[in-house]
């Protein structure tokens, strides 16, 4: 019974976490960012080889549409998130029966979900490249834990929803490993070991399980590192 509620007061928020993205023009258009981009990438890429060769970098592109998902849901939790700090809501998540716990929960991981999910299909549907289905779920992951990388560092920088918009430029860094491993050296790219996108990128290349570990456990400390400096800012 405690596990029922427990579960009905978290989709509650993510319901409410919903609703508040409808209310946000912008941050309703953002959530058709991936299939625009998607639709963008499919035939006008193929149209620019008439003019530049491409094709080489196909792959590049398919990981770039893959980050864009997690990117831009990231986007917007870290805004509604954000929202939520400027109206002092988070202050009092500890003493309410969804918790501190289950409001990251249903702000953060259930997005993350639906991030992952939605990033399948837009890989399948707009991929410029032949990827296997359980690369493209490995891609999915990994991109997705990007993703909330990308949130967790903002919402836990940021004081408000104007700072926010500035971190989330800087947040974009995460993503150099990707054309880094596609556009620089070997020796060049190792300078970026540090980032997750890179273990990405390579994961994508050689289809290296240990590279998906590799990228699997520094993502890890990336999300660990940013939670406890977020819940030491709002409790």
């Amino acid at each position: 019974m405690n596990s029922d509620n427990s579960y009905g007061k978290l989709f509650i928020s993510f319901k409410q976490y919903l609703i508040q993205i409808t209310k946000d023009a912008m941050l309703f258009i953002i959530c058709f960012a991936p299939l625009m981009c998607g639709v963008l990438f499919k035939f006008g890429i193929p149209a620019a080889e008439k003019l530049i060769i491409l094709e080489p970098y196909y792959l590049l592109f398919d990981l770039l549409l893959a980050v864009l998902t997690p990117m831009m849901i990231s986007y917007i939790s870290s805004m509604v998130i954000l929202g939520d700090i400027d109206e002092g809501i988070t202050k009092y998540m500890a003493v309410t029966p969804l918790g501190k716990s289950g409001y990251l929960i249903s702000k953060l991981v259930f997005p993350l979900f639906a991030s992952f999910f939605i990033t399948i299909i837009v890989m399948m549907i707009f991929s410029l490249t032949k990827i296997d289905l359980m690369q493209i779920i490995g891609i999915s992951i990994l991109t997705s834990l990007l993703g909330l990388i990308m949130s967790m560092m903002v919402i836990s920088i940021s004081a408000n929803k104007v700072e926010g918009m500035a971190v989330i430029k800087l947040s974009g860094i995460t993503m150099i490993g990707i054309p880094a491993a596609f556009l620089t050296a070997e020796s060049v790219q190792y300078m970026f070991f540090f980032l997750p996108s890179l273990w990405i990128a390579k994961f994508s290349m050689e289809y290296s399980l240990i590279y998906f570990v590799l990228c699997i456990a520094l993502s890890s400390i990336w999300i660990l590192f940013f939670i406890k400096k977020f819940l030491k800012k709002i409790y």
